[in-house]
């Protein structure tokens, strides 16, 4: 698995121009045929900087609702344990109309397991929204936001009860999305109002110090106009921990008033059925989520990256990281991120993109010791990668393969010398390198 690969400038040279030359024989360099061509970027060092600093990492999650109302013993391990599972440290529950929830007894394990719970509502009673149904869009009545408020707030002063204090309660699910299941919707400036006038006096009244996320979007499209209502108000900005959306559409991008504020942002659901219906064991569905989630990361930014179930639905394609009581690659694809990658480490410097279809991120530990790095490499054939590391000193990393037939799996340990060191990743993989910070 390991070689040693040293192109030198020469090296980059002949390789540059070996692809210049099979672009242009076939034709790809005709501005009226292919304007935005970009060559395929050739082979490069990832460079690493263990001292510049990006997110803070809160963790990794997916949620319970409708299908997971209480996991076994053995399925709560493996997703939710990081010595023998994959480790995900969030759970995300829903909160019905009448204010309860069906999923408490795996909401119970979970906190048992170290993770961090909070919850999602769908629609409030029918009785109380303009359309007199749960379904199919319509929105919240002005007569009933101060009782809607209330029961919400109600519902985490009953979790508390249980044992399970919420780190935060979503106003809505998707309050720009209209579907034949409970759904809602809101305006940006009825989000606002709510959050501000209603739930967040309605926590505080109930003494429940639970931050209010918003505004949970369908995709990255629709976010920003949501946001930026939220952020133009400083109340609600107040009230409000993560700012929050899915990314069923649009793509992530820098949403800077976030940072301006202090506040973090959370990616909190998707599902590979943007792109395959049918449901996908492989590991081609695993390499996409893959990278859903380096570019949430790294374009988005994100604290926090959600996949949509932990267990299927009826008829489900690709919307759970489970199928048939077992963890599918997608799962394990997460754990390469969620074992390790804990709660309060550190996004920091590493090249997004060192070679073509190939995709790094890094992280260390907030004692700054544990250095941890992802790479995917998205080909089905295997690519050797450089990786130099600035700031620190590691002596080796041990990497973890998810690839197909391997599941999350320990390999021999690599040694790092003079701050580098070369791996060959496999092909459709994602590979996590785990090492320690020397005095």
């Amino acid at each position: 698995m390991i070689e040693v690969l040293n192109l030198g400038s020469v090296g980059v040279r002949v390789y540059a121009l070996a692809a210049l030359a099979a672009a242009a024989g076939a034709g790809c360099f005709s501005s009226g045929d292919r304007p935005d061509y970009v060559p395929p970027q050739p082979p490069g060092p990832a460079q690493i900087d263990l001292t510049v600093s990006h997110q803070r990492i809160d963790g990794f999650g997916a949620s319970s609702a409708w299908t997971a109302s209480n996991l076994s013993d053995t399925l709560a391990d493996q997703f939710f344990s990081p010595d023998t599972g994959i480790g995900l440290s969030l759970l995300r529950v829903q909160i019905k109309p009448d204010g309860t929830t069906t999923e408490l007894a795996t909401a119970k394990k979970a906190a048992a397991r170290g993770v961090k719970v909070w919850g999602a509502p769908w629609s409030p009673p029918a009785e109380w929204k303009s359309n007199g149904m749960t379904t199919t869009g319509g929105s919240l009545l002005d007569d009933h936001r101060q009782d809607w408020a209330n029961r919400l707030a109600a519902f985490a002063t009953s979790m508390a009860a249980e044992g399970i204090p919420l780190v935060a309660i979503s106003a809505q699910n998707e309050p720009n999305y209209t579907a034949s299941w409970d759904t809602c919707r809101y305006t940006p400036a009825q989000m606002v109002t709510f959050v501000r006038d209603f739930l967040g006096p309605a926590l505080a009244a109930a003494n429940q110090n639970v931050p209010v996320m918003a505004p949970e979007t369908q995709g990255w499209d629709g976010f920003g106009s949501f946001a930026n209502a939220l952020m133009a108000d400083s109340v609600a900005t107040g009230m409000l921990g993560p700012l929050a959306m899915h990314h069923y559409a649009g793509a992530p991008y820098d949403y800077a008033p976030a940072k301006t504020a202090g506040k973090v942002l959370w990616e909190t659901e998707v599902s590979d059925d943007k792109v395959n219906k049918t449901l996908d064991t492989t590991m081609d569905s695993g390499v996409r989520v893959a990278a859903m989630i380096h570019d949430n990361l790294v374009k988005g930014g994100v604290s926090a990256f959600h996949y949509w179930w932990l267990m299927p639905g009826s008829g489900d394609g690709n919307g759970a990281l489970a199928a048939n009581n077992a963890l599918l690659p997608r799962a394990y694809v997460m754990g390469n991120w969620s074992r390790f990658v804990r709660p309060g480490f550190v996004r920091v410097d590493a090249t997004p993109a060192p070679q073509d279809s190939v995709n790094l991120t890094a992280f260390v530990d907030p004692a700054g010791t544990r250095v941890v790095l992802v790479a995917i490499n998205q080909l089905t054939n295997e690519r050797s990668q450089d990786f130099v590391i600035a700031g620190g000193t590691v002596a080796q990393f041990v990497p973890w393969v998810t690839a197909t037939g391997q599941n999350l799996q320990a390999q021999s340990p690599v040694s790092v010398t003079g701050g580098a060191f070369t791996y060959t990743l496999p092909g459709r993989s994602v590979t996590t390198f785990v090492g320690d910070v020397t005095p």
